[in-house]
Formats: structure tokens, C-alpha cells, sequence
């Protein structure tokens, strides 16, 4: 009976902790929900008076609206990728990592293994050796790291955000930028399209109770996306540099170990081509809330390939490869 009781908490106290992670979503639905009241009904047919303008915001904020929502669900739900089942070691490797005791033993049996099956290894932990997880018993690829809340290895770890309730990584990379992009766009044209009657409320002092009630939601609508829109542009444009020079989140402060050591522009393979990665190469995809990004998530091309290349190609002097390498570097 004490077991049962024992689990019986143990699933209670994991539904609660699911529950709470999934406050912050719940909150925003919330926020969007009651901004849509604010906006359409309090604003737009209450408040504005030229039926051109009200025809304008209506489709203008529709449109953003809905890929604004499409985005968030899609970052949200996209399916979470975590490493290949060659990444995970096998049971007699698990044996000989049981029995080793020390570090350099299990370093070698972690590199035989890796070399047994092939995989394609190049980012390395902070000692040298092959960045293992204890946790999912596997094998990190590049730029995959283990994340506690989600509970396993992931993709091109990003970060876990609780605004999405999921980690953001290689499979939703592109439609947390969009869900970034389009809420802010959203809330500018929220703010610039409700300034002119922000500015009115306080020059009106003639006004019932009736009319104080709606003009509430319009100057707290004004508020509420003016603060978002501060918030959701720094986040956006600070994704976009990242994307830019192909870092993560956490490679932007840990950056990832090669051969040659520490190298935060390892996978910096151009602007245009690093953002191809993420939004594909297809332009007619780069803004809509389907995936297109390029790869697997575990093969990512490096400048090192690059400097491999252009040396068996040229036949240049060791000195003058050196400074290319330095300069790339």
C-alpha cells in the first residue's frame, strides 16, 4: 500500500509541475485573447469612425494575428528531436563504462565507440573527450546539449523557454524567430494604430462612466503592446544577429570546443548562408510558419571544412595557409 501511495504522489506531484509549465502559455493566451476584444471591438468599431480605417486595422491586424498565433502553436508543438538511435550506446558499451573506473578509461571506450559506429563528432567537452550524457545514455552530436526540464538531449539547443513551453532548438528554431518577428510587428501596429486615441483620452475630461469602461481597454491596450513590443523587439532582433552569425543562445556564451579549442564562429558559414539554414532556400517559405529549414540537426557544416578544402586545392605555402586559418579563425 505504501508503494502505491508512494506513486500514486509521485504522478500527482508531476502533474502539478506540468500544470505550472504550462501557466506562462496560458497567460498569454489570455493576453492575446482579451487584446483581441480590446482591439477589434473597443477600438476599431467603437472608437474609430472612418470606415476605411476601420477596414484597414481589422484586415492588417487579422492577418498578423493569425500568423502570429500560427507561429506560436507551430513553436509549441513542433516535435522535438532528440538524437538518432546510433547516438545512444549500446548495452555491452554500457557494461565497460560500469566496470571502468577512471576517467581516461571511459574516455576510450567512449571514443571507440564513436568511431565504431561513425558518427560525426567534431565539438568536444571541456576536457577534450567526447561529450557524453549520463542521463539519456547517449552520445551528444554537435551543438546538442541535455536539457533538465524537458528531460533528454535535444538538437541544437537553443534554450528552454517557458513562454513556449518547450525547448527552442533545431526542429522550432525557425518559427520561434516568426512567433518573435510577428508578435512584435503586431504589437507596433497595436500601439501606432491606438496612439492617436491615447492621446485623445487625456485631452477629454467630458466623459460618462459608460465611455470611461471602454476607453480603459484602449489606453491599457496601448500599455500592454507598447511593453510587448519593447520586450518581443530586443528578443527578435537579438535572435536575428544570432542567426546571422549561426550561434545559439548558449554557444553565444559558451562557445563550442573543436580541435582547435574554443571557436564561437565555428559554424559561421556567411549571413546569407546561415540564414538559409534556418528559413531555407526556398524565399517563398521564409515567412510563413511551415518548416523549412535546411540539415538534420546533426551534420552542420564548418569554416574548418571550408580551410580543408581551399588547402588541398592550392597549393600555397605552409605560412601563407597558417594566415588564412588565422584569419578565418
Amino acid at each position: 500500500m505504501g508503494g502505491c501511495d508512494g506513486e500514486s504522489t509521485n504522478v500527482c506531484i508531476r502533474l502539478f509541475i506540468n500544470l505550472v509549465r504550462w501557466l506562462p502559455v496560458i497567460f498569454v493566451a489570455a493576453i492575446v485573447g482579451w487584446a483581441y476584444y480590446a482591439y477589434v471591438y473597443q477600438l476599431t468599431i467603437m472608437t474609430v469612425e472612418s470606415l476605411p480605417l476601420q477596414i484597414l486595422y481589422l484586415v492588417v491586424f487579422h492577418i498578423l494575428l493569425l500568423l502570429f498565433v500560427a507561429s506560436y502553436y507551430q513553436t509549441i508543438f513542433a516535435p522535438l528531436h532528440t538524437p538518432p538511435q546510433e547516438f545512444y550506446i549500446t548495452r555491452d558499451c554500457m557494461e565497460e563504462l560500469n566496470e571502468s573506473s577512471e576517467d581516461s578509461q571511459q574516455s576510450d571506450i567512449l571514443n571507440r565507440f564513436v568511431q565504431l559506429q561513425g558518427l560525426p563528432i567534431r565539438v568536444r567537452a571541456f576536457e577534450g573527450g567526447v561529450r557524453y550524457c549520463p542521463k539519456c545514455k547517449c552520445i551528444k552530436p554537435d551543438r546538442s546539449h541535455h536539457c533538465s526540464i524537458c528531460s533528454q538531449c535535444v538538437r541544437k539547443f537553443d534554450h528552454h523557454c517557458p513562454w513556449v513551453n518547450t525547448c527552442v532548438s533545431f526542429h522550432n528554431y525557425k518559427f520561434f524567430i516568426l512567433f518573435l518577428g510577428y508578435g512584435f510587428t503586431l504589437c507596433l501596429w497595436g500601439a501606432l494604430t491606438d496612439l492617436p486615441y491615447f492621446i485623445e483620452f487625456w485631452q477629454n475630461n467630458n466623459m460618462n462612466n459608460r465611455v470611461i469602461f471602454g476607453q480603459f481597454n484602449v489606453v491599457f491596450l496601448f500599455f500592454v503592446s507598447s511593453m510587448f513590443c519593447l520586450s518581443l523587439g530586443c528578443l527578435f532582433f537579438y535572435h536575428l544577429l544570432l542567426t546571422g552569425r549561426n550561434r545559439t543562445t548558449l554557444e553565444s556564451f559558451r562557445p563550442p570546443i573543436l580541435s582547435h579549442g574554443p571557436d564561437k564562429r565555428a559554424f559561421d558559414m556567411g549571413v546569407s548562408r546561415n540564414y538559409r539554414q534556418v528559413f531555407g532556400s526556398n524565399p517563398i517559405l521564409w515567412l510563413l510558419p511551415v518548416y523549412s529549414s535546411v540539415g538534420d540537426g546533426i551534420n552542420f557544416p564548418s569554416r574548418l571544412e571550408s580551410f580543408e578544402a581551399v588547402r588541398l586545392l592550392d597549393c600555397t605555402d605552409d605560412e601563407e595557409d597558417e594566415d588564412f586559418f588565422n584569419r578565418i579563425v
